[in-house]
């Protein structure tokens, strides 16, 4: 079981690194597409900090205050990502959580600064709740027009929404680490990180190939 779950975090880690590769590659190609710009800060920026974690971890440091970058970060690019191809309305709503969540967690961190060494269920709730709606609120809208970045947003719909339940249960897990089935509760969010980084994988072969706009 070991190896199987070590195959699935170092393929998952493999993945982001080539996405994050191939988006880079496409963007002189696309550069125009503003959504696609905070897409690919996106997903360099939690490529360089899942590498660092890994680092970490090797080296048998603790790499905690991490998640925090991870989070935040995840949900700053993708609230962004999500407004470029939203209403007026809609676009109002992502600046009212996206200030609202960042001022809560300036005030939470100012307050607890230790924090920073811990899981924050709060952070991982605020900042992973409006990712799940704003992947909902483009699923509906593109029933009425032309479908953008679906495998994507599959995938946000899909990982984002598991691994919250997960992550949200992290303090609480921390102190079972020898319980199999704690063990497999990580496992499955491996897995579909995996999924998550072949749908990413799947959007830029269909839409982003510098290839296929050249031909």
């Amino acid at each position: 079981m070991n190896k199987i779950d070590d195959f699935f975090e170092y393929l998952g880690v493999l993945l982001l690194i080539i996405n994050s590769c191939l988006y880079i590659w496409s963007y002189s190609v696309f550069k125009n597409i503003v959504a696609l710009k905070y897409f690919i800060i996106y997903i360099v920026s939690i490529c360089i900090i899942q590498v660092i974690g890994h680092i970490y971890a090797h080296n048998l440091q603790n790499n905690l205050h991490l998640s925090h970058f991870y989070f935040i970060i995840q949900f700053i690019c993708l609230s962004f990502f999500y407004k470029t191809m939203f209403t007026k309305i809609q676009k109002r709503m992502v600046y009212y959580l996206l200030g609202g969540v960042l001022i809560i967690l300036v005030i939470q961190y100012y307050k607890n600064p230790e924090l920073y060494f811990q899981f924050n269920s709060l952070e991982i709730f605020i900042t992973s709740l409006p990712l799940i709606i704003y992947s909902i609120v483009h699923m509906y809208n593109s029933l009425n027009k032309s479908p953008e970045y679906m495998y994507i947003n599959a995938g946000i719909l899909i990982y984002i929404t598991t691994s919250t339940l997960i992550f949200l249960l992290g303090v609480y897990l921390s102190s079972f680490r020898n319980n199999d089935a704690v063990k497999n509760i990580w496992f499955i969010n491996k897995i579909l990180y995996t999924v998550y980084m072949v749908l990413i994988l799947i959007e830029w072969k269909m839409n982003f190939r510098p290839v296929k706009q050249k031909s």
